[in-house]
């Protein structure tokens, strides 16, 4: 029996979508508030970061990345770190602008996620498309 939280689009979405298939930003969001709430050590500061980080990355792989085709949310063995997977089509990685325009929407989400995880890993995977992952310390 598995003690540690893990949730992912396979078992279910918690926007409404069918099983398999996370279609917005606000249903991760719900994912994470339900991991993160049962946990005594979770700081407000921590969900808030893990909200960001997974709110960037689903709403950069539906722009940009061909459109989402996994999620996944869990963790770590002692509850002290969030794992977050988001999958997309594209093979391209992701970037950030060196200097946004301050004027201009756009260009921060990548560097914003790198600031708020405690690590960060791009793969290609085999076929097509990428998966990235980060840990949030929380």
């Amino acid at each position: 029996m598995d003690l540690h939280p893990t949730a992912t689009t396979q078992e279910s979405t918690a926007d409404g979508g069918p099983p398999g298939e996370m279609t917005t930003c606000a249903g991760a969001r719900a994912v994470i508030t339900a991991l993160l709430r049962p946990l005594k050590n979770a700081s407000r500061h921590a969900e808030a970061d893990a909200h960001l980080a997974v709110s960037e990355l689903i709403s950069n792989a539906l722009r940009h990345g061909g459109g989402l085709t996994g999620f996944t949310a869990d963790l770590d063995p002692d509850a002290t770190r969030l794992r977050l997977q988001v999958e997309d089509t594209s093979t391209e990685p992701p970037h950030s602008r060196p200097t946004p325009d301050p004027t201009t929407p756009g260009g921060r989400g990548w560097g914003i996620i790198k600031r708020i995880a405690v690590t960060c890993s791009v793969a290609i995977l085999p076929g097509a498309g990428k998966r990235i992952t980060v840990t949030i310390a929380i």
